[in-house]
């Protein structure tokens, strides 16, 4: 059986559901070890005892004491770090008139604010050939209306990871730029109300609207990212998945 992560060390936070679980499971499946990381504790306690191994570690990433704390405990539990995804995100669907400095504060807690102190949690704890990975979005590049909560916050992450190439260049960071996905919680924070409207806008504007299947995202992923790391000397700066046109 193929193995391309045996012997690795993943922390996955925002593992509990989507493609942080999904991610999780692969990287069992494929040999590594893996810490997830959520602040949902029951969900991360049932995903461990389905793949039958890893370390729950529940904790807020946007909080700096829990993001901490969760790197700690990972890299203890695993004998250090290999490489450290950052999977959460979200965003809420409307129109920027309508979006208010609570939303826009929430969202950029999340998809900002914990990536940022996820990765600088792992950084004492990531091996010398490590990697610290996160999840963006093809949005950034789409400037999809009625979705700018997402949109503009991921584009915030890739600049962070940009200054995090700057700020550490003996250390590699790597942006995953992540097409549709599902089945996931995401839709759960997007207002099924717009979603109709949203979607004939973005067909209007030719913005592919294909699915991949976010176990295959989740395998793929965590082969990809293997790859990486069997070639230290070389920059993946960039990943980027998408569905394959209809």
């Amino acid at each position: 059986m193929n193995q391309p992560l045996e012997g690795r060390r993943v922390l996955v936070v925002g593992a509990s559901s989507g493609i942080g679980a999904a991610l999780a499971k692969a990287v069992v499946a494929t040999g590594g070890q893996v810490a997830v990381s959520a602040r949902r504790s029951d969900r991360l306690d049932e995903l461990v005892a389905e793949m039958g191994g890893g370390h729950a570690l529940p904790g807020d990433a946007t909080d700096p004491g829990d993001a901490r704390r969760v790197a700690e405990a990972a890299a203890e539990a695993m004998g250090g770090l290999d490489l450290m995804v950052y999977v959460a995100g979200y965003g809420v669907l409307q129109p920027l008139v309508e979006t208010d400095p609570d939303t826009w504060t929430d969202v950029f807690r999340v998809n900002v604010v914990g990536a940022n102190l996820a990765a600088a949690a792992a950084l004492d704890h990531l091996s010398p050939d490590g990697i610290a990975a996160f999840v963006s979005s093809r949005t950034v590049d789409d400037a999809n209306p009625l979705f700018a909560t997402y949109s503009v916050t991921k584009a915030a992450l890739d600049q962070s990871i940009r200054v995090w190439r700057n700020e550490h260049p003996d250390r590699r960071f790597v942006r995953i730029v992540m097409g549709n996905t599902a089945p996931t919680e995401f839709a759960d924070h997007m207002r099924p109300e717009r979603l109709g409207e949203a979607l004939e806008v973005w067909q209007g504007l030719g913005i592919p609207g294909g699915i991949m299947d976010v176990d295959d995202v989740g395998r793929a992923l965590a082969e990809t990212l293997a790859v990486a790391l069997d070639h230290p000397g070389i920059d993946n700066s960039e990943i980027r998945f998408d569905a394959r046109p209809d």
